[in-house]
């Protein structure tokens, strides 16, 4: 699944018009090492561990902003198009004229 969902992302990126050489070797990596884990779906805990191997600080954030970008434009439209139902609070219909207040108890020194 990242695979493919890579070489779509780097297909759009370079139908734009970009090189996006340096992303995409850093999402290659990426993907070879979750996949090697057997893993289809990108997550936090394996981001870290990899954006962890890279040598230096500036390295580190360029991985994870880099797959952030990545997943973010891959897997949130589908998160996106899944149905979920409404939060609670929309679905419990509110009593005619209630109103919440709230009260602060006052403290007096004297």
């Amino acid at each position: 699944m990242l695979s493919q969902l890579l070489a779509d992302h780097v297909a759009l990126h370079q139908a734009l018009g970009l090189k996006f050489r340096t992303q995409g070797s850093l999402l290659r990596n990426f993907v070879a090492f979750a996949e090697s884990r057997s893993e289809h779906v990108v997550t936090t805990a394996t981001v870290q561990e990899w954006a962890l191997q890279a040598s230096s600080p500036e390295q580190r954030r360029n991985r994870l902003l880099t797959v952030r970008r990545f997943a973010r434009a891959r897997l949130m439209p589908k998160i996106r198009a899944m149905k979920f139902p409404p939060p609670i609070s929309s679905a419990v219909p509110a009593a005619s004229g209630a109103r919440l207040t709230s009260t602060v108890p006052v403290i007096s020194n004297g």
